[in-house]
Formats: C-alpha cells, structure tokens, sequence
C-alpha cells in the first residue's frame, strides 16, 4: 500500500474569479514621474534573467541540446526558486511571474501552474492531470510527439527508452510510467542514509576516482515510489486551463520594471527581517516545513543554498528589502522626482510655498515589482501626511512614522505630504518581500554583470549607482572526500565563508548604458569552489552631486590573491541532463569480519538473553538486537566496495513479511545493561524477512543482508566513531499490512561483516 504524506492533498480549484481585480490594479497604477528611469535591469549572466517568462526560459536552457535538457533546466529552475507551502494569495489571483519574483512557493497546483507558463514560454503545449489517489496535481508538457512527466512538487522526472530521442532515452510521461511501473520500481535506488531516491544507473558515489556529485536526488522531501505508481493508475486528464486555485499564467499588468528617479534606491538582501512577510497577511511566516530536504542533497540548487544555512537558517522561507526615497532639496532634479506637487518652490535646501500663506504639498510615488509589507518616514516640515492606495483617487491621512498597515499586500502607494513653511528633509522607507532565488545572484569564477534602462537618456545629468555586496567562501575538502563520509553534497559540510563583506559599486552615466563589467570570486588554490554567500543588490538614481548609499560596513575591494584563483562550478539548469559517466569494474575480494552478538534491549529499559527483535506502531516500546565486536583495520574508503551486517533469522511473523534495519549506535553498550535509544541512529541498509506460517521456522536459518557500506566508510574515512549496531524492526504498512511483526532470531545468533574490498588500481575512465 503507498504511503502518501499529508501534504499531497491539493485542492484542485480552478482559477476563475481575478480578471476584474486584476484589471482594477493595473488601473490604479499611477503614472511615472518625469525624472524616472523606466526597465533598470541587472543581470548575471551565470543567473536566471527572471524579468519574464521567455527570459527565464532563454536563460536556463542555455546550452541545452534537446527538447528533454530543456525541460530538466526548466525543472531545475522551478526547484531553485520554489519550495512547498500552502498557496500565496492575492485579491485577482497571483501571477506565474509574481509567484516566482515575490513568493517562491505554492502547493501542487499552483507549483505546476508556474512550471506549466513556462511550458507555455517555451512554445511547448501542457496538460494538468489530477490524482485522486492520492489527491495530487501534476502536469505534463508536450514535445517530440509525446507527454512528459516532470513533477516540481514530488521533485521526481524518470527516463525510459526511446530509439528515436537523441541518447535513446527520453523523460516518461504518466501514461508510460501507468504501463511500465518499472521505470519507478527499478528504475530508483534509496539511498538508505541520505534517504532519497537516485536513477538506478546515477547515484552519489565515487566512480573511478571521481565522485558522481551531480546525480540528481529524487523525492527528497520523503515521498515513496509506490504513490506515484497510485497516482498514475488513479488519474484524470483535467485540460489546459491557465490557471489552478490562486496562481494564474497571465501577468494582467504586473510588471517586474525597476523605474527609479533620483533620491530613489533600491536595495534587495539576501536576508529576512523578522516579521517583515506577507503571505496573505502577517500572521503567518512563510516556511518551508521539510527544513533543508528539498536542497541538502539536490546538486542542481543544493550548492546555490548552502551558504545561507550556517547564517541566514536552513529552512527556505522569504527575503527582504528597502525602497527608500531620501531626495536631497538642494538638487533641482529632486522637485522632477515627485508624482505631484502644488505652490511648491525649493528655496535654501528645503521645499517652500511658492505663494506664501497658502498651503503647499508634495505627492511621492513609492512603487517596486516586489510586495509591501512594513512603511515608515520621516518629514521635517510636514504637517499632515497622507497616503492613497488606488492611484491619487483617493487620499486617507495617515501616520507618517509607521504607516505599514495602510501598504502591507500592495505595490504601490502614493503619499501626500502638506506643509505651511519649509519641509526641511524628507525620507520615506518601504521593507519589500522578494523571493531571493529570482535574483541575479553572483557565483564562483567570473561573472559578467550587464545594467541596462528602457532609454538611457531618460537619466538626463543623473547617474545610476548599481551595488552587489557578499562574502566569499571555499570548501576544504572534495566532493570524493563528502561521499566517502556518506555525508551530503549541500549542507556546507568543511565549507565557511568569510565574516568580511565584498563590495563593487559602479555609477553610470546616461551615454555608459548598457554596460557590462566582471566581477571575480576566487576560490583559495588548495581549496574547492563554494557559491558565494550573497549580501545585496542595489540600484539607485543620483542627481548631479549627490553620493550614493554606504556600502556594508568593512566591505573590500574584490581581488584574486596570489594564493587564488578563479574555479567555477558546473550550469545548475544542466545538471542532470546527461547520462552518468562509464564504470571500469574492479576487481574485489570477500572479507568477513566476525561480530559479537550482545544482548535484547528494550525502549523501556529491559534486558533479555533470548534474541528477538520488535517495534510497537506507535513507537511506545521496541526490543533490539544489540551487535558489537572489533572490526580490525578496515580498507580506504573507496576501496570498500560493499559492506553488509549478515546475520540469520529463525522465524518471521505468521500474518505478514518484516522489515528490519541495521543502526549505527552513537555510544558503546555495556553487556547485560540496558540501553538508550536515544543513542540509535537513523535505519541505515534494510531486508525484509519473509511471512513465516504459524509453528514454522527456518530450517537452516535464513540469512539477511543489511548494507551498512556508507556507514563503514564513514567509520575508515574518520569521520564516525563504531560503537556497534543495533538491529531493529522497521515498521512499514507497505511491507506489514499494518500488523505489528516480529522476528525471532536462533539463540547462538552470530552476526559478521561481509566486506567487498575492491584490489588493485582504477583503471582510468573512458572519456
């Protein structure tokens, strides 16, 4: 029986309501003041352009060959800027392009909708087909004659023969998958220890020398096999609509344009201020609930992510920044940065009634393709300060110092400020919600930035000061090294970065745009490329004589060191599209290695000299089988081709087969002592003892192999201590029908290692 998490269920809901609301919006947008810079882009060309979905799609697919690496570099991108959590929602529905730029997560349908637009973007025709067994939504794109099944949500695609695609193969679709359960079945491995899936033929391991880092990981977020193989046998074609529950593929005039004039700057951090989210409100934080599953062991994002864990948390969740408008009055092109003004005149720094004794007042446009969620200000001078939300109709007053209640969930707002004498300075901040993964992030090895604007001369004697700030890091060990300790390739395992901030700033005038310059992340010579950990990107408009915003504090200079140089990483949009490398098999001889068979311990602290093992479904008591012994001079790491627990079983349960498992035991056991079971680790190989009939045994016992190779590779590599085994039993509806097992084992148990240890040199890789 599947296993389904509680997640899956979806609700299937059509979009149909939103193309009023929308419609209202674009209305409500008020007009651009006339010193503003329309389309202030940057972009990096290592990173996504996400101004729109046929960028996007131009961006990822680049360097792809056929139409199956187009949908892998789409996929991928859907798994970098999105992770699962119940549907943002905006009055009129959200945006394809608004989900990946202010959100960056959704549930099934909404996931798939975006994944679909971009299908849509590409030239590609989609379909969404229901599951409802489980309840789950997917869709599938159409190209080379036939559908194709990549699934952003589960995090799985599957290849099957096909003689007429280039390599043979091609990626399934669910009809495939519905007539051939095999491509799930065998054609995915667990990876006991890092608990996610692999293609049978790609995994995470050291292939001749080299690790096989960039095998894509499946179902990482603790999904099994056996509900896709139920979904596609209870699914239903549910049509080409664009749009599912809140997200929809049309923008219905939302825009990802930048328009700045001077005094305006806008700062987008890789970071979050607490309590600075929207998500339909305020009152609940955005999060990914799995932790770091979705990327630790995915290579395709899990590298870009990294190093936002040691400092920023795990756990993906949303990002913020300032739009600030601070203009100096002193400048002439501070009066053409206003929406409005009436009986104004500057005059000795500060803004003044042009017609003395009337009142005087100044509209400011506050705007960014980015959601609002927190607004204050400051206006020496000001009298009443008042705020309009549905482009300059109408005008509510205000508190100017904390006005984040009447702009939380918008995008723009104007704010009318009336004075009587001088308004001496003025500076008006709004906290924006973005999604990090949108944006133009830098990384190892050279970057070249390019800063455009819809018309440059709109800068007029203005100039635009663009600003990236991080901070570089490095890996002190090798992917080989990380899969010899059976650890994962993105959780900044032996990596740091550096407390010191890396700053670039360059101003452009009107004639330099566009422009493009590099911007270098070294890697030390004796260490391994990381991505660097982002700090900011900025834009900001300067009038004639105005200085730009301080860079971090501390920030240097970029520079590769002579002790550096510039090492890059692999495309991440690629990264599973081509096919593992060749194997030169190695010879390998049998060691076994013989085990002490300890004592029966249980949960609650009892002992037992008979050797059984069980576990109650609700994890109230369990009894196990305690394994130690000297496991002598164990080979290198990569020379431990396979290494099984061996030990036999006498009886299983009458009603239903058993799974057990081998543990690690994170201290040593004392004979005839009970034992914590805190100290047991995670299942690490599993077997499954067969239904035995009620008075039978197993005559002779009957053998189980439980693979503990990464186990015992982390023990030879130094990076775990062995303080034995303990063997339990694996409670698994899908295997036990629900009934709580048991197996017995003889009495003069005598539990080995068997140890596959690979002789002789590699023989080097075909190219």
């Amino acid at each position: 029986m599947a296993r389904i998490r509680a997640r899956w269920l979806c609700v299937a809901l059509l979009l149909v309501a939103g193309g009023r609301a929308a419609a209202e919006e674009k209305a409500d947008a008020p007009a651009l003041p006339p010193a503003f810079v329309c389309q202030v882009k940057v972009v990096a060309d290592k990173a996504p352009d996400c101004s729109s979905l046929k960028r996007i799609v131009e961006t990822v697919t680049r360097g792809a060959k056929t139409n199956d690496e187009k949908a892998i570099a789409i996929y991928n991108f859907m798994r970098l800027t999105h992770y699962h959590r119940a549907y943002p929602t905006e009055p009129g529905g959200v945006a394809a392009l608004k989900c990946i730029n202010v959100y960056g997560w959704s549930l099934c349908g909404g996931l798939h909708t975006v994944e679909a637009a971009l299908w849509r973007a590409a030239g590609w025709p989609w379909r969404y087909v229901g599951w409802s067994e489980p309840g789950h939504t997917t869709v599938e794109a159409q190209y080379d004659g036939r559908w194709h099944y990549l699934d952003t949500f589960l995090k799985i695609y599957v290849w099957m023969p096909d003689p007429n695609a280039p390599g043979g193969r091609t990626i399934a679709g669910e009809d495939d998958i519905k007539a051939d359960p095999a491509l799930i079945t065998d054609g995915l491995v667990l990876d006991e220890a890092r608990k996610v899936y692999y293609h049978k033929d790609n995994r995470f391991e050291v292939i001749d020398g080299r690790a096989n880092w960039t095998a894509p990981a499946f179902l990482v977020c603790g999904d099994e096999p056996p509900g896709i193989i139920q979904g596609v046998n209870h699914k239903n074609n549910a049509g080409s609509p664009t749009g599912w529950n809140a997200i929809k593929f049309d923008e219905d005039g939302y825009s990802t344009d930048v328009n700045l004039g001077p005094g305006y700057a806008l700062t987008l951090t890789w970071d979050a201020v607490e309590g600075a989210h929207w998500f339909g409100g305020r009152k609940e934080v955005p999060r990914h609930t799995c932790g770091d599953k979705d990327y630790r062991n995915s290579p395709e994002i899990g590298p870009i992510l990294e190093p936002y864990a040691p400092s920023g948390g795990k756990t993906r969740s949303f990002a913020n920044g300032t739009l600030r408008f601070a203009p100096d009055f002193s400048k002439a092109a501070a009066l053409e940065s206003l929406a409005a003004r009436e009986n104004v005149k500057a005059e000795g720094g500060a803004l003044v009634p042009a017609e003395a004794g009337k009142p005087a007042s100044v509209t400011v446009l506050l705007a960014s393709p980015y959601v609002m969620t927190r607004a204050r200000g400051t206006a020496e001078g000001c009298e009443k300060a008042e705020i309009s939300v549905d482009g300059g109709k109408s005008f509510k007053e205000t508190n100017l110092a904390d006005f984040s209640d009447d702009v939380g969930g918008k995008y723009a707002c104007l704010v009318r400020l009336t004075f009587a004498q001088a308004l001496k300075s003025l500076a008006l901040d709004v906290t924006v919600q973005h999604n990090r993964c949108a944006l133009p992030y830098l990384s190892p090895g050279r970057n070249t930035i390019t800063v455009s604007a819809a018309d440059p001369k709109a800068l007029g004697a203005n100039r635009l000061a663009v600003t990236y700030a991080w901070r570089v890091g490095s890996r002190s060990k090798s992917y080989e090294d990380i899969c010899d300790a059976g650890a994962e390739i993105a959780r900044a395992h032996y990596a740091a970065w550096s407390d010191t901030p890396v700053a670039v700033r360059k101003v452009f005038a009107a004639a330099d745009l566009p422009a493009t310059f590099t911007i270098d992340v070294p890697t030390p010579k004796d260490k391994f490329p990381v991505y660097p950990r982002m700090l900011l990107l900025r834009r900001e408009v300067l009038a004639p004589g105005a200085e730009p915003l301080p860079l971090p504090e501390g920030a240097v200079e970029p520079k590769v060191g002579p002790g550096e140089e510039l090492k890059g990483m692999p495309n991440p949009f690629l990264i599973g599209t081509g096919k593992p490398p060749a194997r030169t098999a190695r010879a390998t001889a049998r060691r076994d290695v013989p085990l002490r068979a300890g004592q029966v311990v249980s949960m609650k602290g009892e002992v037992f000299d008979r050797h059984f093992l069980k576990w109650l479904k609700d994890s109230s008591d369990a009894w196990v089988l305690l394994v130690g012994g000297d496991l002598g001079k164990l080979p290198p790491p990569r020379d431990l081709a396979l290494a099984c627990l061996v030990l036999p079983v006498e009886r299983g349960h009458e009603k239903a087969p058993t799974k057990v498992a081998a543990v690690m035991l994170a201290a040593p056991f004392e004979a005839g002592k009970p034992y914590d079971f805190k100290n047991l680790g995670d299942p690490l190989g599993t077997a499954i003892v067969p239904q035995t009939p009620e008075g039978k045994t197993f005559d002779p016992p009957q053998e189980v192999r439980l693979d503990v190779t990464q186990a015992l590779r982390r023990v030879a590599a130094g990076e775990a201590a062995f303080h034995g085994f303990a063997v339990r039993v694996v409670p698994d509806r899908g295997v036990d029908d629900g009934w709580t097992v048991r197996v017995d084992l003889p009495r003069d148990v005598k539990p080995r290692l068997e140890l596959d240890v690979s002789t002789g040199p590699a023989a080097p890789a075909k190219e």
